[in-house]
């Protein structure tokens, strides 16, 4: 009877572990985000850089949900006026210091994401909620699983007008109405305990 016990304990064990839900957890994530705009007449390349998105996303072997925040607030293209400029006139950080993008849907078998597994340029569906507006967005990725942690990055485009906001100019130079926006990151990864003897008993009206 005890060997017995144990053989069903260790298959109880294998099973769960096999099918735990994992927290992707961004609050203690490493990384950066950035964005990329492009300047007219002179082609001028500008970038704004802030930390990675916080937040925390749960993977399951059929989804990966969750929400991630922005900061804008914190983004700094290099040049205190341009800052004050962009964040002050156009993003409105004062009013809207983050972004919240809401996964929806990733394009990449998540059950092979349970064990490490490496993939490249993987489409994802979501929606960004910037500057009171909230629209839907498409991008690619990629990702490594290794462990306990997930690296890996993320790209995205924004068209400024659909989100209410004016196309920023400074110095007689305008931003494009289009901007990149791309994250790279350095995730643990913390499984999802679940007690699966006291669900049993409480089954079991113990």
């Amino acid at each position: 009877m005890a060997l017995k016990n144990r053989i069903i304990t260790a298959l109880l064990f294998c099973i769960t572990t096999a099918q735990a839900d994992v927290t992707v957890d961004f609050d203690h994530a490493q990384g950066s985000l950035e964005f990329h705009a492009t300047g007219r007449p002179s082609a001028l390349k500008i970038v704004g850089k802030a930390g990675a998105p916080k937040g925390t996303l749960i993977l399951t072997q059929n989804s990966l949900e969750g929400a991630l925040l922005l900061d804008l607030d914190g983004l700094d293209t290099g040049m205190d006026l341009r800052n004050h400029h962009m964040k002050e006139k156009y993003l409105q950080t004062q009013i809207y210091p983050q972004a919240k993008l809401t996964l929806l849907s990733v394009g990449a078998p998540l059950e092979k994401l349970m064990s490490d597994y490496e993939a490249t340029d993987v489409a994802f569906t979501g929606s960004l909620l910037l500057h009171g507006v909230e629209k839907p967005v498409t991008g690619k990725g990629s990702f490594k699983r290794a462990g306990n942690a997930l690296n890996g990055t993320a790209s995205f485009q924004v068209k400024l007008s659909d989100f209410a906001i004016t196309v920023p100019s400074f110095m007689g130079v305008i931003i494009a109405d289009v901007v990149d926006i791309t994250t790279v990151f350095q995730v643990p990864l913390v499984q999802i305990e679940k007690d699966i003897s006291k669900s049993g008993n409480k089954s079991n009206g113990h």
